[in-house]
């Protein structure tokens, strides 16, 4: 492998245009053509099969065009000439689900033997489950308030967006005073040398989100109440619809906060341990995340994409090839660059048998651990049928499996550090970054989930205003954290992303769950032979069964039971214990 620094993506040959927003905006319209189409067809009959064929590659290059978008957003420090585009791809999206569902009407409504002659004639089999599958609401008006909803939902999601990117932090790095955006101000109040600095920009970034709350609280409140509203008509629940689209029944998901909630006297043993190493009597939040900064050890690029693939190769030596074309290959744009939101996302093109990972590589153990991450991601696509649908990916690719495929290379990648660095003050910090990164999916989350939980609850008699959606976040903290911390995280409510997804609410417990599905996972590919085979096939099933029936049929786990995730608890314990020793 030649690379000597890190490495920024090729965007050509993704979709028939150049990178180039006029020539993308082009490309939009010729989809909103094809559409037009299908539309005027099916105003006079049932689609035949081949118009069918033609919705169905629609929909991909829909979704490449989104994912598309998604990659131009990095490219740019001014994001609002997009907008328009992603308002067109939204109605697209909008459009297309009201033509499915008129066609599941025309089904609905045919006799026995009509339905039979008709399936009886459809080569591609996966269009009749497509078409007689999930519940359709029952009036036309209730279809209307759904594509309403779904619009609205995600240019909610944008306007969020250009809120959070056009806000400036004032800053002052030696000695000079700067501006900084909302993605710089977030990475450095986290990750900046000099903790001086660090503390003044994380002061100062939530002195300006305190002065915007007030928008934040209003865009937030008009999501939760349209997605309620939409819940009345359907006559369904917020959570329900969440563990469904995950691919798990509640059970599972008690089982695993059963989990955690039974495990927190343990794992806030590290809590007072870090305590006692900083000479205070309690932590805060911020010192909890920003203890790793102290760690001298940097991973270069080339370093960190060669142990990564060292660490994938004994459990399936594919991935250690696949790992190196995708650097290679131009998938990967790791250079630090102010236009990049914080974090991290892998793009899929699953048409074209591609992704696009967007990281800031800072040569940081966290950039590494991302850079893992999101290359899991990539290999989950990549094992994933590109089979024909009339049903967009975001409705049955469950985040749950998505974050186990993710989390599965994170944490691989992390034990194989570990264990191959010699110096032990080393190991130690190392093993204190993997803990808190623990910390992160069995307490940080936990914290969101119960907050979410309680927001919804409080938003049925009315919109919260700020300070009130802040005392909620702060009381989740404290539950989820044990009481441990002396400070929380203040506007959390603002800076996670995930509560603005426009495609489902309740975005933050699968990342849990995968990363205790995917401990489990770990210990079974050391004892099982032909694990990396089932893993292949788990992974490339994503939505044809829940996850939960995945689990069972692929690896013989009941995802109900607690003792799966006990045992997986029991190795993050391990953890703990080895490095108060250490």
């Amino acid at each position: 492998m030649n690379i000597a620094a890190p490495t920024r993506w090729d965007l050509t040959d993704l979709l028939p245009c150049d990178p180039d927003t006029q020539e993308f905006r082009i490309h939009i319209n010729s989809l909103r053509e094809k559409l037009s189409v299908l539309e005027a067809a099916e105003e006079s009959a049932l689609l035949n099969e081949i118009e069918l064929n033609k919705l169905a590659r629609l929909i991909q290059q829909v979704e490449s065009a989104e994912s598309f978008y998604y990659c131009l957003t990095t490219e740019e420090e001014d994001r609002s000439f997009l907008s328009p585009l992603l308002t067109s791809i939204s109605e697209l999206k909008s459009r297309i689900r009201l033509l499915v569902s008129n066609q599941k009407k025309i089904i609905s409504q045919m006799g026995e033997e009509q339905f039979a002659d008709w399936s009886s004639r459809m080569t591609q089999k996966s269009f009749i489950r497509n078409l007689t599958e999930g519940t359709e609401p029952k009036s036309s008006s209730g279809k209307i308030i759904s594509g309403f909803a779904a619009e609205t939902l995600s240019s909610m999601e944008d306007i969020y967006g250009q809120v959070r990117n056009n806000l400036r932090v004032k800053a002052e790095a030696e000695g000079e005073k700067t501006e900084l955006s909302f993605a710089e101000a977030s990475h450095s109040a986290l990750s900046h040398p000099v903790p001086s600095t660090r503390n003044q920009i994380f002061s100062e970034l939530n002195r300006t989100l305190e002065k915007q709350a007030g928008i934040f609280a209003s865009i937030y409140n008009s999501m939760a109440g349209l997605r309620l509203n939409e819940n009345k008509v359907k006559n369904a629940d917020t959570l329900e619809a969440s563990l469904k689209i995950n691919g798990i029944s509640k059970p599972v998901l008690d089982a695993m906060w059963n989990a955690v909630d039974d495990s927190l006297p343990e794992v806030s043993k590290y809590l007072h341990t870090k305590a006692r190493e900083s000479g205070k009597e309690r932590i805060s939040w911020h010192d909890l995340m920003t203890s790793t900064q102290a760690t001298p050890h940097t991973i270069p690029f080339p370093q960190a994409v060669e142990g990564i693939s060292e660490a994938l190769a004994p459990i399936d030596s594919n991935t250690g090839e696949f790992i190196k074309n995708v650097i290679m290959r131009g998938w990967v744009d790791a250079e630090p660059r102010e236009t990049k939101p914080p974090g991290g996302f892998c793009a899929p093109f699953m048409q074209e048998s591609e992704s696009r990972i967007s990281i800031n590589y800072d040569e940081s153990i966290d950039s590494a651990r991302r850079l893992a991450h999101e290359l899991g991601h990539a290999w989950h696509f990549k094992q994933m049928k590109n089979a024909a649908s009339l049903v967009f990916s975001d409705e049955t690719f469950e985040m749950t499996t998505a974050e186990t495929a993710s989390v599965f290379f994170e944490t691989a990648y992390i034990d194989y550090v570990i264990e191959n660095t010699g110096d032990s003050s080393v190991r130690k910090a190392m093993l204190g970054a993997k803990i808190e990164r623990t910390l992160n999916y069995l307490m940080a989350i936990r914290g969101a989930f119960l907050f979410e939980s309680r927001f919804y609850e409080c938003r049925e008699n009315g919109p919260l205003d700020a300070s009130q959606i802040e005392e909620l976040s702060i009381q989740a903290q404290k539950e989820a954290y044990g009481y441990g911390l002396s400070e929380y995280e203040p506007f959390i409510w603002i800076k996670y992303v995930q509560f603005y997804q426009a495609n489902i609410p309740f975005y933050n417990y699968p990342y849990s769950l995968g990363f205790l599905l995917s401990i489990g996972l770990l210990e079974h590919a050391k004892k099982e032979s032909l694990f990396s085979g089932k893993y292949q096939r788990f992974l490339s099933e994503t939505g044809l069964l829940p996850l939960e029936q995945l689990v069972k049929k692929h690896f013989s786990i009941n995802l109900s039971h607690p003792e799966f995730w006990q045992q997986s608890i029991q190795r993050i314990n391990q953890d703990i214990e080895q490095y108060i020793v250490l």
